[in-house]
């Protein structure tokens, strides 16, 4: 059964952000005025030209980086409140990132790389070891789980880092340019991935894309040009 956004928990709320960076004496605002709601289960694409904002934005999403003003609300947290210690835990557990170079320890097996984001929140090593296991199991690579990255495809090591980015039970899934190193037979492979895991397990999936196919797949495409969101709109379901 669908629902609108009225029914829907609101876990990423912006409103008014700006970043800006200083470039010698001068300031140069990257971001001029944000304003996103993202709900519970929602499947959304962040587009745009280089040079946009998408990847200052989606940092801020993060909360690998902080706005220059405005309010950030995470799953009712506000990040501009949090001290460092408090904002890693809140972001370790509410977010998994997936980034397009995958960011694979290369000196590390597949199931350790996934056991590593359990590790800094103190999991222990038997509940770490089964809970790789289970996502690797989960993305279909139970037969890599003592591989070295530099053995496996793109396609796979894009699975372990999802694998990875799922350990510590996120609710939302950040996505910077997940396909832009894969193949089709790939890139359509990782795609269908996403959507199980929208459907079975909840999540809340928002990810920065040039790649159009995404765009029309997402539930909304939001348009980010010259620091500004221009199209914030629903394609289908819900409300606007």
């Amino acid at each position: 059964m669908s629902h609108t956004n009225t029914e829907r928990e609101c876990v990423i709320s912006m409103r008014d952000i700006t970043r800006s960076f200083q470039a010698g004496e001068v300031s140069v605002q990257v971001l001029k005025g944000v304003n996103l709601d993202v709900f519970a289960g929602e499947y959304v694409a962040i587009m745009g030209r280089s040079g946009a904002g998408k990847s200052t934005l989606m940092n801020i999403l993060g909360c690998l980086d902080r706005p220059t003003s405005g309010t950030y609300l995470l799953e009712g947290h506000d990040i501009s409140k949090l001290k460092d210690d408090r904002l890693s835990t809140v972001r370790g557990k509410a977010i998994g990132f997936v980034f397009q170079s995958f960011h694979l320890l290369k000196d590390l097996n597949v199931r350790e790389n996934v056991e590593l984001p359990m590790e800094y929140q103190g999991v222990n090593p038997v509940e770490r070891k089964e809970r790789a296991e289970e996502l690797l199991i989960r993305v279909g690579l139970e037969h890599r789980l003592m591989h070295r990255p530099k053995k496996l495809s793109g396609g796979e090591r894009q699975r372990v880092a999802i694998a990875r980015a799922l350990a510590n039970r996120p609710r939302i899934l950040l996505a910077d340019e997940p396909t832009g190193n894969l193949d089709s037979s790939a890139r359509q492979s990782i795609l269908d991935l996403f959507d199980e895991l929208i459907e079975e397990e909840n999540l809340t999936l928002v990810m920065v894309t040039h790649d159009e196919l995404i765009g029309e797949l997402a539930q909304r495409k939001i348009i980010v040009s010259d620091g500004r969101i221009l199209d914030n709109g629903r394609k289908k379901g819900g409300t606007p």
